[in-house]
């Protein structure tokens, strides 16, 4: 797994994300969150031990990996979401 910087936040809490070896990704810390984040699948929820179909899915617009949110903006649309992929063209920074 890649370690991502800065760190995923949660949609649902913004709290920073832990990692999760157990989904090679991230998971919210917040107490009955289980909202999830990994490059492949992108945010979702991890209910009785199943993963949930994706929640918010974004993708990079020039590589199609699964963006993640990085700062909550005053709207949504000031959001500010990252593509995890060092390779990427689009070189990371996305304002979705």
């Amino acid at each position: 797994m890649k370690h991502l910087a800065p760190v995923p936040l949660c949609p649902s809490h913004n709290d920073r994300m832990k990692v999760n070896p157990t989904f090679t990704g991230y998971a919210c810390p917040s107490d009955g969150c289980t909202v999830t984040y990994t490059e492949e699948v992108g945010y979702f929820r991890v209910v009785g031990g199943v993963k949930q179909r994706p929640l918010n899915v974004r993708r990079c617009s020039k590589c199609a990996v699964h963006l993640y949110l990085v700062q909550r903006g005053e709207n949504r649309l000031d959001d500010i979401w990252l593509c995890p992929n060092k390779e990427c063209p689009a070189k990371r920074l996305h304002l979705v």
